[in-house]
């Protein structure tokens, strides 16, 4: 049985070029992600952001599941707000871009899994809007780690009944952190199934059972220490074979 194929989304790194003072582009997503969807039964096919409206069509139309990647902050222009100057690396081009594939995958039916920026790239593609950053120093819990991948720095709070209680099979849980900006007003058709203690939206999903979810923590980087966060890669699988079946 072939292996259902996940799109990946992917962002771009700025490399210094060899033998001179330019520089070169990267386009790719960390191997985490790629790692991940292989340990659980998937074939993953990397979407550069390119903007590329047709191009994104033609991507989503060979895939049976679409994995949002995180990465740097969406621009507020996407959901109506002036810029926060704590926002950094930002790409207008991925953000078009996975926003198309978002629109594209859910008119096909197709499970999408969103990872921190993709969680908030759901939002956003709803309707709903972000906070551009939350205030760092003496809060009782610590959302953007600058350390080791593994560290689970807070617990969130998992509705019983969600989909993502069915996946993880727990109603609280250690999670690891890495970032500055969270779900501000929550999109139409989704809503919040985990928080952290201090009101942090840390999964959504949809309303109406759709293979819709996202979570603001990283899964793909807790999962080589705690295997029980593959389990999210694993539902993206099943879902994918589902609709194929």
């Amino acid at each position: 049985m072939p292996k259902p194929l996940i799109l990946l989304s992917s962002g771009r790194t700025m490399l210094q070029a060899r033998g001179d003072d330019a520089q070169a582009t990267k386009m790719g997503c960390d191997a985490d992600y790629v790692e991940a969807i292989v340990r659980a039964g998937g074939s993953p096919l990397l979407l550069p952001p390119h903007g590329d409206k047709e191009a994104t069509r033609s991507a989503i139309a060979m895939a049976d599941g679409l994995l949002l990647t995180g990465g740097g902050d969406i621009h507020s222009l996407c959901y109506g707000h002036e810029p926060h100057p704590k926002s950094t690396d930002q790409d207008p081009a991925r953000d078009a871009t996975e926003l198309l594939a978002i629109d594209f995958a859910l008119k096909r039916g197709l499970p999408v899994l969103g990872v921190s920026r993709g969680l908030q790239l759901i939002n956003v593609a709803s309707g709903g809007t972000l906070v551009q950053h939350i205030p760092s120093g003496d809060e009782a819990v610590k959302h953007e780690s600058k350390g080791f991948a593994g560290l689970l720095l807070h617990t969130v709070s998992i509705e019983e009944g969600s989909q993502l209680h069915g996946i993880l099979g727990s109603t609280e849980m250690a999670v690891n952190s890495f970032h500055h900006q969270a779900t501000h007003k929550v999109g139409a058709g989704l809503k919040v199934t985990a928080r952290a203690k201090d009101g942090v939206v840390e999964a959504l999903e949809s309303i109406d059972g759709r293979p819709i979810l996202g979570v603001q923590f990283h899964p793909e980087e807790a999962a080589p220490f705690y295997p029980n966060f593959d389990k999210l890669f694993k539902w993206l699988i099943r879902k994918a074979r589902d609709r194929n079946d």
